[in-house]
């Protein structure tokens, strides 16, 4: 039974991928970012991000991701209070989740890359919609890197925000028009825990 154990546990320190699998990650907030671009006027474009986010994946590839809408940063503070307090509302939704699945069948040994296309489960507004997810991820030692080969398409309609959030918004720069489309761009680093 001794020799038996002891063959198991060499066949898991000398298998990647058995090792890999029992593995655990944190997401690294202070080196990921979720980024997004508003659009007014049909052509000028303002860049946000979101920090302070949280989340993990699993051995099995399972993550979640959640960020504070209150960490929105646009470089101008009047316009992150208005997109949080007009446009998402987030004293009654204050958090963008992400969760889904990843396959970690690839990311065997250091210096891996793969891309996947990953439908993954986005709540905003209280509302919960399927997006997918075109990643990038690499491992390297003991860390994850994942982030978007292209941007994803968000609406603010498809998420249940209502038209006169956006209107709202407008209302205090003139009346302009501003898109309710978005694209997002993630970056994101998990540590091995």
């Amino acid at each position: 039974m001794k020799r038996m154990s002891s063959a198991i546990l060499l066949a898991m320190s000398l298998s990647p991928s058995l090792a890999l699998a029992s593995n655990d990650y944190a997401l690294d907030s202070e080196a990921s970012s979720i980024s997004f671009a508003t659009i007014k006027k049909s052509y000028v474009i303002e860049p946000a991000n979101l920090s302070g986010i949280e989340g993990s994946v699993d051995a099995s590839g399972n993550f979640s991701v959640a960020a504070p809408l209150s960490s929105i940063s646009t470089g101008i503070p009047i316009r992150n209070q208005r997109l949080n307090d007009l446009f998402f509302d987030s004293n009654k939704f204050p958090t963008l989740k992400v969760e889904g699945q990843v396959s970690m069948e690839g990311l065997v040994k250091n210096s891996t890359q793969l891309q996947q296309a990953i439908p993954a489960k986005v709540t905003l507004f209280g509302n919960t919609k399927e997006v997918t997810l075109n990643m990038n991820i690499v491992k390297s030692g003991d860390n994850i890197f994942a982030f978007t080969t292209k941007p994803v398409i968000i609406s603010g309609a498809t998420f249940g925000i209502p038209k006169e959030n956006l209107e709202a918004v407008s209302a205090t720069v003139g009346n302009i028009d501003i898109s309710s489309t978005v694209p997002v761009n993630v970056s994101l680093v998990f540590k091995e825990k």
